[in-house]
C-alpha cells in the first residue's frame, strides 16, 4: 500500500473509532413526526431554562433545570408573577415559596423528568435559554406544535447526522 492509501485508510479507521465515542446529548425533536429540531453536547450541572407565557393567566412563568449526574433532567426552580388556576399553590418536600421583586419563587424543588413536553406557540413567547445564555424561540424550530425535550446518550456519527440534517 502506498503513502496516501495508508494517511486515507488511517483516516477512514480513526473516523470510524472517534464516531463511536459515546457522548450526551440534549435532544429536541417533534415526537409526532420524529424529527429533531436540535440538539448539543451536555454534561453533568448544565443548566438550562424555559421561559413562557401561562395560557390561562398570562403571566410569564420561567422554569429552572439542571442535568444530574445521572444525565436527568431535574426541574429545581420555578418562578411567576401570578397564583391561580394551573400554577403551583402547595409545597413539596424541601421546597421553599418566597417572594422576590413580585416574582412568586419556589427554589429548592428536586422533580426528576424523564423527558419535557411543551405545547409551543409563537403567542406564548416559548423561549429556551441555554447555560451559554444562548436563548431559542422554541416555535420557531418547528412551529406551533408539542416539542419534547430529552437527555440521550449517542454515539458521536449519530450526534454528527443529526447536526448534519438539523
Amino acid at each position: 500500500m502506498n503513502k496516501k492509501g495508508i494517511v486515507v485508510f488511517s483516516s477512514i479507521v480513526a473516523f470510524f473509532l472517534l464516531s463511536l465515542i459515546p457522548c450526551h446529548v440534549l435532544r429536541i425533536e417533534t415526537p409526532g413526526k420524529h424529527r429533531t429540531v436540535f440538539v448539543q453536547i451536555i454534561r453533568p450541572d448544565y443548566k438550562f431554562s424555559t421561559t413562557y407565557i401561562h395560557s390561562v393567566e398570562l403571566c410569564p412563568v420561567r422554569e429552572y433545570f439542571i442535568i444530574d449526574q445521572d444525565f436527568r433532567i431535574v426541574l429545581y426552580e420555578t418562578t411567576f408573577s401570578s397564583c391561580n388556576t394551573g400554577l403551583p399553590t402547595t409545597l413539596s418536600g424541601d421546597e421553599k415559596l418566597f417572594i422576590e421583586d413580585d416574582q412568586i419563587c419556589i427554589s429548592n424543588m428536586h422533580r426528576v423528568l424523564r423527558e419535557l413536553d411543551l405545547w409551543v406557540n409563537k403567542k406564548y413567547d416559548n423561549i429556551l435559554t441555554l447555560e451559554d445564555g444562548e436563548t431559542l424561540e422554541l416555535p420557531s424550530l418547528a412551529g406551533d406544535v408539542l416539542l419534547r425535550i430529552t437527555v440521550e446518550k449517542l454515539p458521536l456519527a449519530s450526534l454528527l447526522y443529526l447536526k448534519a440534517k438539523i
